[in-house]
């Protein structure tokens, strides 16, 4: 195996996620794990920018952007993960129902335990120890080696689409989303909205009662999770089926609230590429004229996205399989586990990325990280100590291949 992992021992990336873990940052509030990821690798050498991102609701917040510069002579690689967890109203998502701290970052059984864990502060921790092999190495890189620890994926990837509007631009990404170690060359994209049913406040009858009427919104767009029939088998939808992700687009509706004379319901489409938010738009709300025609009394209003603040993400085409990123990917991870990984949409079929941004900027993207999804949201979040060492390993390698 490559002298390159003579340079890192496998505890470092544990002892790092824990540490990260034990930081809280939230959605929207990811300053704090911001600049420590800066001071981080600062204290390390590289050249780091502390990047403010703005926010719609006119806050702040932080992301770190470490640079190992090459002499010009190759390609650069950017190992991107985010740095955002999940957030229930500010909360941890069931919290009386956790065994373990989720800040505490214990290990137990083999596995680490803390909000993050797996989604996706291993993933982080893993991209910035493969870093250090290669700064530890003391060899000259031929390209640019980029650590980007983004903030709000799980808000529609603002962190990203600032950092590609600060001009980052390198050839090859890795986002080291937790995939249970697949190579991930195509992921769906999502769009997110409200559809707000309007009627009368009264107590009297009769009268428009839009909880009633936001019912024919349901039956119009469930079940959940169905895959949709395209338009031209007698579904509402305008799409081709992408034979790298069956069962989508699906569509869920994710909340409905009330207040007075207005019913909203909130739901998530996931869309396959060719499909955009405007084609969506569209023939949502073309399904929701049917329902008009029928019922005259019908009222709503399509709102698309679901708030100023986050937007949604787009589905993008797979990238090629012979691309030299992947090719030194798969090379790396079967030189680590001394077998095949899986490749196309894997493990995280269904789930969103960093990587539909950054390969709308026309940067070669794949996902690659660890950690095993069961199911999501969940409670005594956890990543596997060993895929965290083997994705690791395997970043080092796929850096060296393309770099040095």
């Amino acid at each position: 195996m490559s002298t390159i992992l003579d340079h890192i021992q496998d505890h470092e990336s544990i002892e790092l996620t824990q540490r990260l873990i034990r930081i809280p940052s939230f959605l929207w509030q990811e300053s704090e794990i911001g600049r420590w990821l800066a001071n981080w690798m600062s204290q390390r050498g590289y050249e780091v920018e502390l990047q403010e991102v703005p926010l719609k609701d006119g806050g702040l917040s932080h992301q770190a952007i470490g640079a190992l510069r090459g002499n010009g002579g190759g390609p650069s690689l950017m190992l991107c993960g985010h740095t955002d967890t999940s957030d229930w109203n500010g909360d941890v998502f069931r919290r009386d129902q956790w065994r373990y701290d989720p800040f505490g970052a214990e290990i137990d059984s083999g596995l680490i335990y803390g909000l993050g864990a797996l989604n996706m502060k291993a993933g982080l921790a893993a991209m910035l120890i493969a870093a250090e092999a290669i700064r530890r190495s003391g060899s000259s890189p031929k390209g640019d080696l980029i650590l980007a620890c983004v903030v709000a994926e799980t808000g529609g990837g603002v962190g990203a689409l600032h950092l590609i509007e600060s001009g980052c631009r390198p050839e090859y990404c890795i986002v080291t989303e937790a995939g249970d170690l697949d190579v991930g060359l195509i992921s769906v994209g999502y769009v997110q909205g409200q559809i707000r049913v309007g009627g009368e406040f009264k107590h009297r009858v009769p009268y428009v009662n839009p909880i009633e009427k936001a019912t024919k919104v349901i039956d119009a767009f469930s079940p959940s999770y169905a895959q949709i029939p395209p338009k031209a088998a007698g579904g509402w939808l305008r799409y081709q089926p992408h034979p790298l992700i069956p069962g989508y687009p699906a569509m869920a509706i994710r909340d409905i609230a009330h207040y007075q004379d207005m019913t909203t319901v909130t739901f998530d489409l996931r869309i396959v590429p060719g499909m955009t938010e405007a084609s969506a738009r569209e023939d949502m709300a073309a399904r929701l004229e049917q329902i008009r025609q029928e019922d005259s009394e019908f009222e709503y209003e399509l709102v698309i996205p679901q708030s100023d603040q986050q937007p949604n993400m787009p589905a993008r085409e797979a990238t090629p399989l012979d691309s030299p990123v992947v090719s030194a990917l798969i090379a790396a991870h079967k030189q680590v586990t001394g077998a095949e990984p899986r490749v196309g949409a894997g493990h995280r079929i269904g789930a969103t990325a960093d990587t539909c941004h950054f390969k709308g900027a026309g940067i070669t993207c794949v996902e690659y990280g660890p950690g095993f999804i069961p199911t999501w949201p969940m409670v005594d979040e956890c990543v596997c100590v060993d895929q965290v060492i083997t994705a690791t390993q395997t970043l080092a390698l796929t850096a060296e291949a393309l770099l040095i």
